[in-house]
């Protein structure tokens, strides 16, 4: 779950809900209000199309730690220390978050920053089927990303119509808080849609539902079962939920689900230019007449889009088509190719002015490659197992000093201790080597110790590619 410092950007949220504060208490007026419902056949609508992902993602020693999100979260695991020369610069660790199917034939809508440079992402199916998941595209700035499984038939969530959500209305979330699956929170919609700095002008419903790591990319849904966002992210310091949370509408979800679904199959332009939306207040302070269009606020890092387009300009119009909101933008972009020459009208230095820019190619966003497996480790399910004479004087069983592969997204982790393979016992790495050989399934359970908790854990011998 992304979370979003507390302090830090409260007067610029504050300051942009001005933007869609206009008309959006109109639909909501005419609601009937009703006592609390009960969100028992919701969840019965939903729960067939929730996917709960499984991913695996790389930090180094120079950045902190990620939060851990264990499939099974068992505390004071006993660590094995490892050889001075057995340091490593970059670490793996498997990342729990949660996603809802869109059409039968496997399409899955989820959070951006839940498979953003992961190495591999699965998805595990309400049937319990673990297949791999491909990252059709990722829109980082709208935080909403597609995926693709290999199966048919798959049960759909039930989309709400294109009506607005109200302050007071009440709405619940599913997903995998901490790798619980299936997990319900229940509360109301708190306020009417934020817009947030960096999120590329959308306007976020924000909730008092209690969103955790593991919740991004669920679905979040009204009384009647309809889908009405998708869960994104909290407000908060400490990393988990404070009581204010935030969805991205499931209009602007689709939309962008639909462009990077037609960029699978042909190349998507992109607009890098940071933008965001112009507030009555802005329109003020840079000499607009009015407000609209879309405020030019930098580039990225790397070079932004060709033709002259400057920090403070105001884009008004691209090819004659007006440009009062981000939306606007977005699907005048959406619209083109790679390459193509815009004709934007901006507001620039108090007048009017035409310039050009030329479109580039969208930065592929999706797993980083798997390095090739190393020899040594693969036939033990990606385990690295603790040399037995380091562990004569500690309780029987196999320690693991590190993981990856099946293993890593199975959930073990450096420190655990394996006491059966199957119903075999284990003592040694050369046990557990037997006892491997000795089983041809395509799974494998490990009877697996953590702190003062044991269970077996399925770990896959034989993984399907994407």
């Amino acid at each position: 779950m992304r979370r979003l410092a507390a302090g830090l950007l409260l007067g610029l949220c504050l300051g942009a809900a001005a933007e869609v504060r206009a008309g959006a208490g109109a639909p909501c007026a005419t609601r009937a209000s009703a006592a609390p419902p009960d969100f028992v056949q919701a969840v019965a609508r939903n729960a067939p199309a929730l996917v709960h992902l499984l991913t695996v993602r790389e930090w180094s020693e120079e950045e902190p730690a990620p939060d851990a999100e264990h499939l099974f979260p068992m505390a004071d695991a006993r660590r094995v220390p490892a050889p001075d020369d057995a340091a490593q610069a970059t670490y793996a660790e498997r990342v729990t978050a949660s996603g809802f199917v869109l059409s039968p034939d496997g399409f899955i809508l989820t959070s951006a920053h839940s498979v953003f440079q992961r190495r591999e992402v699965w998805a595990v199916l309400s049937d319990g089927r673990q297949l791999p998941a491909r990252v059709v595209g990722t829109d980082r700035r709208a935080d909403v990303a597609l995926l693709k499984v290999a199966a048919e038939g798959l049960p759909v969530a039930r989309l709400a119509p294109d009506d607005p959500v109200c302050a007071g209305q009440w709405v619940a979330a599913l997903g995998a808080p901490f790798g619980f699956e299936r997990t319900l929170t229940v509360g109301v919609v708190s306020a009417e849609p934020r817009l947030l700095p960096g999120y590329a002008g959308v306007a976020l419903i924000q909730l008092n539902v209690a969103l955790n790591p593991g919740s991004s990319g669920g679905p979040l849904f009204n009384a009647a079962g309809e889908v009405v966002g998708v869960n994104t992210m909290i407000f908060s310091s400490a990393g988990f939920y404070l009581g204010i949370s935030f969805a991205v509408p499931i209009g602007r979800a689709l939309q962008v689900a639909e462009r990077l679904r037609q960029a699978d199959t042909q190349p998507r332009a992109a607009f890098v230019a940071l933008t965001q939306p112009v507030s009555p207040a802005l329109a003020r302070a840079f000499g607009l007449p009015q407000s609209g269009g879309v405020l030019v606020s930098g580039d990225e890092p790397e070079p932004g889009p060709s033709g002259g387009l400057r920090r403070g300009d105001v884009v008004l119009a691209i090819d004659g088509q007006t440009i009062a909101t981000s939306d606007d933008l977005d699907n005048a972009v959406a619209a083109r190719v790679p390459g193509a020459s815009l004709r934007v009208a901006v507001w620039r230095a108090g007048r009017r002015e035409t310039v050009r820019v030329i479109l580039r190619a969208a930065r592929d966003e999706g797993v980083v490659p798997e390095p090739a497996p190393d020899p040594a480790s693969t036939h033990r399910l990606g385990l690295v197992l603790v040399p037995a004479a380091r562990t004569a004087r500690l309780p029987p069983g196999v320690y693991v000093e590190s993981a990856a592969g099946a293993a890593l997204l199975a959930g073990l982790d450096g420190g655990d201790r394996i006491v059966a393979v199957n119903a075999t016992p284990v003592a040694s790495p050369a046990e557990f080597d037997a006892a491997l050989a000795g089983l041809t399934a395509d799974t494998v359970a490990l009877l697996v110790v953590r702190g003062p908790m044991s269970l077996y854990v399925p770990v896959m011998r034989v993984r399907p590619r994407p």
